[in-house]
């Protein structure tokens, strides 16, 4: 079983770290953690070249993420909120699934094949409402063809931090179970 996980949080020992490292520690088989802060990939440039012939012009770490999106067995998106929304560094390397859409769209070439099971990890303190968060991640897991059956949201976290939450921790650990069967 291979899992990627992209992490869109900058914290290294934050809330969406400690669920990441607890659905990883969980989980059986190969893990991958995208840690987009940390990683050179740089967002799309809408140059269309990708509506001409298959791939990305752009030669950087996305490349060999590529091949992992395809390959993969179960898919997770991880962030904290910002502003009601997914934070800005994971939605710049994600705007680089654009190549399997005008694949799709354009040159009629299916890359991904191979069904997917999703999740969606938020993290947030604050006033705001993780649903756009939500939409927004469900919606880029539907790119990668994985179902987002699973959405799990340590809210609050501004007064209580993840490692506190023990319904989020209990989902995260349900999680791991399911996809371990």
């Amino acid at each position: 079983m291979k899992t990627l996980i992209w992490n869109g949080s900058p914290r290294k020992n934050g809330s969406t770290a400690y669920l990441i490292s607890e659905l990883k520690q969980g989980l059986n088989g190969e893990v991958r953690v995208v840690d987009v802060y940390r990683e050179a990939i740089e967002p799309c440039l809408d140059c269309r070249a990708c509506w001409k012939k298959p791939g990305c012009v752009q030669k950087d770490t996305m490349q060999e993420l590529y091949s992992d999106i395809i390959n993969c067995d179960n898919l997770v998106i991880a962030s904290p909120i910002y502003f009601s929304e997914l934070t800005g560094p994971l939605l710049s390397a994600l705007s680089r699934l654009q190549m399997f859409y005008a694949a799709r769209r354009f040159l009629k070439k299916e890359y991904i094949t191979k069904t997917k099971r999703g999740a969606v990890i938020l993290c947030g303190g604050g006033d705001g409402s993780a649903e756009t968060a939500r939409k927004t991640a469900c919606c880029l897991l539907k790119h990668m063809k994985a179902d987002p059956a699973h959405v799990i949201v340590s809210h609050h976290t501004d007064v209580m931090e993840s490692w506190k939450d023990s319904a989020a921790i209990s989902q995260i650990h349900s999680l791991a179970a399911e996809w371990n069967r």
